[in-house]
């Protein structure tokens, strides 16, 4: 009996202990079209998959994953960007890690720079 007590108390934990892990490292969706929006990273990653938008990103963001076109995208602090589509507009404050962070840009007219 005390096994199967000790047993159920442990699974119970384990799995309170997963949920909660992964409810702190949500990635953070945003999809739409003509969209105003501000919205705070926590640390997490950010997929935009929305166009001809206007988004700030407030404090810390792991990885930004632009899937969308013709954005103009404020990030405050950020690890790396990857741009997926094309004629987006990013521009970041500072680097989570080093000086810059790491930009991988796959598509075409998009501009990163950093804001001062």
């Amino acid at each position: 009996m005390f096994k199967t007590i000790f047993s159920l108390a442990l699974l119970s934990f384990v799995c309170s202990t997963a949920l909660t892990l992964n409810a702190v490292h949500q990635d953070v969706t945003i999809s739409g079209h003509d969209l105003k929006k501000t919205v705070t990273c926590n640390g997490n990653n950010v997929v935009i998959d929305a166009n001809d938008s206007v988004l700030t990103l407030k404090g810390e963001c792991n990885e930004v994953q632009i899937n969308g076109s013709t954005n103009t995208i404020t990030i405050d602090a950020v690890a790396s960007i990857l741009l997926n589509s094309a004629d987006n507009t990013v521009r970041w404050k500072k680097a989570t890690q080093g000086e810059k962070p790491k930009v991988v840009d796959k598509s075409t007219g998009n501009k990163v720079s950093q804001l001062k």
